[in-house]
């Protein structure tokens, strides 16, 4: 009874694969996603594993996946919001063992001399591998960890790209298939009448650049109000003197892109429909920009026209500022020597996201509800700059929400902007009706 019991659970599941795979929340929006999407129910290329290399643990083969499920997670040791995602791994590991359940972490190839260090520490017992040269990662669309991809038993990468609170259940749904089930699992989702969520999957491969810029002003309030923003990161607004509960709140920080008192040192981004994502930073405090400057031009590249990242560089000087009140010219030598280290490291860097000076400090005030007068700015906001720090805005300029790039929280939080804010999705019906057109 119990063997007959079992089997018709086994079956049962197996059959209802998509009721259950409309829980999986997946990450990730626009272009991006529909790339990702166009992947799922596909085979794994296999051949990525050969691109792997100084593993800790037994290196992952192709024969090793024959039959088995296998969960993937890219991470990187340094990255704080890493760490709770390569636990849950592990977990998984665990409780998933007896269904042949096999786990890689894919380590980013920047910072992994710390990576076996950090396993042990997190008691981490699947595999590791560096992933050199990011070949592994291109070749699953990876952008910012970190990222779960789940393969069935019949080598398609199931679940692409997918939020770490879906881990569990995309995991029951690969194990209680069979390899002949899962192998079903496309002809089960085309046979069925589930929605398509995007109706452009081609988006990715389309350029871009040819699609026209919409003005797309900011949508009705009560739109804004409505809306399911992301929550709140308490412990930065209340460093940052400012409070919102993001649910019908009218008193929001509102942003005036268009000041006088910033200076744009890369070409203004069009911010028509598009989410703002404001970094603050300074060359002078490296912890500030070093990994946040490539983590955005990750997050502009694959969120595109979803978003405009924006690096707002602050001055953040060595001064006494007792002197530098007595005799002006001291603070504007100052600024002057901070002129030219900018320059200095955006030449370094060449960044693929746009950046403006905010000299006054006024984006940065503004957006924070810092109480500071504009001629104490410069003196008085570096000594407790809290980096690094992000900002998201809504399409009408209002602050959303605030936190650490570096942090898991600050993927889903963006993925939430990008997926509520009403002008967005205004813009994308109309990219979306433009393809079509073109398609014809």
């Amino acid at each position: 009874m119990r063997t007959i019991l079992s089997a018709t659970i086994v079956a049962l599941t197996a059959c209802s694969g998509l009721a259950q795979n409309d829980q999986i929340v997946r990450e990730g929006s626009g272009d991006h996603r529909a790339a990702l999407d166009a992947m799922e129910l596909n085979a794994f290329d296999r051949t990525l594993l050969d691109g792997l290399a100084e593993w800790t643990g037994s290196p992952v083969t192709a024969n090793d996946l024959d039959g088995k499920p296998m969960l993937i997670l890219t991470w990187a040791s340094w990255h704080s919001g890493s760490t709770a995602s390569a636990r849950a791994a592990e977990a998984m590991a665990n409780a998933f063992a007896d269904q042949g359940l096999i786990v890689l972490g894919v380590h980013s190839d920047e910072g992994y001399d710390t990576a076996a260090q950090s396993a042990q520490r997190l008691r981490l017992s699947f595999p590791i591998a560096r992933d050199v040269d990011k070949k592994f990662r291109t070749g699953l669309r990876a952008d910012m960890d970190p990222n779960f991809y789940v393969v069935d038993r019949a080598g398609q990468l199931r679940f692409a790209d997918i939020t770490r609170s879906s881990v569990r259940e995309a995991l029951q749904i690969v194990t209680s298939e069979s390899r002949e089930q899962a192998a079903g699992a496309q002809a089960r989702r085309a046979g069925s009448n589930e929605p398509t969520s995007r109706v452009i999957a081609g988006l990715a491969e389309h350029d871009v650049a040819n699609i026209p810029e919409w003005d797309i002003p900011p949508q009705d309030a009560v739109l804004y109000q409505d809306a399911d923003w992301p929550g709140r990161w308490e412990s930065f607004e209340d460093w940052a003197d400012t409070e919102f509960d993001n649910r019908g709140q009218t008193e929001l920080p509102i942003i005036d892109f268009n000041t006088s008192l910033v200076t744009w040192l890369s070409k203004k981004p069009n911010l028509g429909g598009r989410v703002r994502v404001v970094y603050f930073w300074s060359p002078t405090v490296s912890g500030s920009y070093e990994r946040v400057q490539p983590l955005m031009d990750e997050v502009q590249r694959h969120h595109g026209r979803d978003v405009a990242v924006i690096g707002a560089a602050v001055p953040i000087i060595s001064i006494n500022r007792n002197e530098a009140r007595r005799d002006p010219s001291k603070l504007d030598e100052a600024l002057e020597r901070f002129a030219s280290s900018l320059t200095t490291v955006m030449a370094r860097t060449q960044l693929k996201h746009s950046v403006v000076y905010d000299r006054q400090y006024e984006l940065m005030t503004s957006s924070l509800g810092k109480e500071v007068r504009t001629n104490d700015a410069v003196l008085e906001m570096g000594r407790d700059f809290k980096y690094p720090i992000v900002v998201l805005y809504s399409s009408d300029n209002s602050v959303r929400w605030i936190g650490n790039p570096l942090d898991d929280r600050f993927k889903l939080a963006l993925n939430r902007m990008v997926d509520t804010d009403p002008a967005v999705r205004l813009r994308r019906q109309r990219d979306e009706s433009y393809l079509a057109r073109q398609s014809r």
